[in-house]
């Protein structure tokens, strides 16, 4: 500190300490803020993916055991059609069907009546007429199905597989069914129980409909999830990863697959508040990291904020002891580069504003005819690419002047280019502002129009026809243009096809008399 008149006045180097120690503190709070949303949303990320992955590949499981299960149902269909007529045959049949696929909970054979012919276990319903829903969608399909949930005539919730019986002459016999028992043991908690954890981590299961089919309470199967939006995309038969608020209102990252066989949806998922859980430890080891660092370059700004602050104390110190009645001063060597920092600083900016427009205008050259002054081939390329990339929809028209050598046969090249800028004017002044009016070279122009049908398109290049035809053009003799229309809408079609085949248009034009405008189909 210096004393000025009885004041004491903070140096420069306290200043430029103070701005150092500010701007480090900011730096280590912003990036330890940056970290904070990057690890956060890194972990978000992974736990999404990671639930992601896990729902796949538990609904890979759940559909390489129902391709088990049906197999296993056809492979017991002769056996169960070659008697159909014995009961106690058929039941026997069924029970070593139970025991060999381990998966149903129970086993039947029922009539194209829809008569109970044989169970196992006995669940006593042999005999009396099935009207359950999966009864009655299977014998109304005829086809293997994998039902909707419902609840039996034996008060079970449970799920039918059925595949049809039928006869060496195609007869419907009937159908031979496997349940599981969505309320009991079955071999989707078999899978899935697993994924239960201690951090909140679960996987439920739901049918097309949106009902839950698998859930850790048991309670809760056969309830209606449909409003969730993770149940709605499963319902819409997608697959993918989302943050979501389940229908008690709690905060859920969920991965979420489809299971084409089954028209089910497995759900992964973990609380928001879990999958968190290491980012304050994470913040806190980042911040103990940071220390060390920052006393190293407190450290360093002080040596450099002497270095940067010494030369005007040194001349702050010399004015003031300055004697007050002397008539000479003493010389002193004060070396500094502000001033000199200063004219570098503006030279490097005027220069870049130099180069800046001199860029620029290199940049519009290049990409405009100097005749005509419009856009040049080279620009198109620029133009095709960013309206593909876009997925633009666009319309072309391609024009070409007739007779145009007899132009310049007749009055000379200068004049046949009086004539293209003619041409071009013309064209600039029926545009749209959003269409480009592109000379590709010689007396062949073209005019791109985004967002433009072909129909619309067509009655632009009429126009332009009809202004070039009763127009007097710099030769005082009439021109007319022929052109080919033509629409870009699909991928499957590169640019130069597109281009090609709006140049047959304007083929076709000129082949059926020129002065004509021809839609490219």
């Amino acid at each position: 500190m210096l004393l000025f008149g009885g004041t004491m006045k903070k140096t420069l180097r306290f200043w430029i300490l103070t701005l150092i120690t500010f701007t480090m503190i900011a730096i280590l709070s912003s990036s330890l803020f940056s970290s904070y949303i990057v690890t956060k949303k890194s972990l978000i990320e992974n736990s999404l993916e990671q639930n992601e992955v896990y729902s796949l590949k538990l609904a890979q499981m759940s559909e390489e055991v129902f391709e088990g299960m049906k197999a296993n149902l056809e492979a017991r269909k002769l056996d169960v059609i070659a008697n159909m007529n014995d009961p106690a045959q058929l039941t026997k049949i069924l029970d070593q069907l139970l025991v060999s696929s381990k998966n149903f909970n129970s086993l039947s054979v029922i009539g194209s009546d829809g008569v109970a012919i044989a169970t196992s276990p006995n669940i006593g319903i042999a005999g009396n007429k099935i009207e359950s829903p999966g009864v009655l969608e299977a014998i109304s399909k005829k086809e293997s199905i994998i039902s909707s949930p419902y609840t039996a005539v034996t008060g079970r919730f449970l799920i039918l597989v059925s595949t049809p019986l039928s006869s060496s002459t195609n007869e419907y016999l009937g159908m031979l069914n496997g349940t599981i028992y969505l309320q009991e043991d079955n071999f989707i908690q078999n899978i899935l129980a697993e994924h239960f954890s201690g951090d909140g981590s679960y996987v439920y299961v739901v049918d097309k409909n949106g009902t839950l089919i698998y859930h850790p309470d048991i309670k809760r199967i056969g309830e209606s999830v449909k409003e969730n939006k993770v149940v709605q995309n499963i319902i819409k038969q997608k697959s993918g990863s989302q943050e979501v608020m389940n229908s008690k209102g709690e905060h859920f990252l969920s991965g979420f697959t489809f299971i084409p066989a089954s028209e089910w949806g497995v759900v992964s998922q973990t609380p928001y508040k879990s999958s968190l859980y290491p980012l304050d430890g994470i913040m806190l080891k980042m911040f103990i990291y940071s220390l060390p660092f920052l006393l190293i370059f407190f450290l360093l700004a002080l040596l450099l904020s002497e270095k940067l602050a010494s030369p005007l104390k040194k001349l702050a110190l010399f004015t003031m002891n300055l004697p007050k009645e002397s008539t000479t001063i003493e010389t002193i060597g004060i070396s500094t580069w502000y001033f000199e920092a200063k004219q570098l600083t503006e030279t490097i900016e005027n220069y870049r504003k130099t180069q800046e427009e001199t860029v620029a205008d290199f940049k519009h050259q290049s990409l405009t005819d100097p005749l005509t002054g419009i856009r040049n081939r080279r620009y198109s390329e620029f133009l095709f690419s960013d309206l593909l990339e876009h997925q633009t929809l666009f319309s072309m028209i391609m024009i070409d002047i007739d007779h145009f050598k007899k132009v310049n046969d007749e009055f000379g090249h200068n004049a046949g280019d009086e004539v293209l800028k003619f041409l071009a004017h013309k064209m600039l002044f029926i545009s749209r502002e959003t269409d480009v009016c592109i000379r590709l070279g010689g007396e062949e122009f073209i005019i791109v129009l985004p967002h433009c049908s072909i129909q619309d398109a067509y009655n632009l290049a009429e126009k332009l026809r009809n202004e070039i035809e009763m127009s007097i053009p710099p030769t005082n003799k009439k021109i007319t243009i022929s052109s080919g229309v033509g629409e870009y809408k699909s991928n499957n079609e590169n640019v130069s096809d597109f281009m090609h085949r709006v140049d047959d248009a304007l083929y076709k034009a000129k082949s059926e008399g020129r002065n004509k405008t021809v839609i490219s189909n």
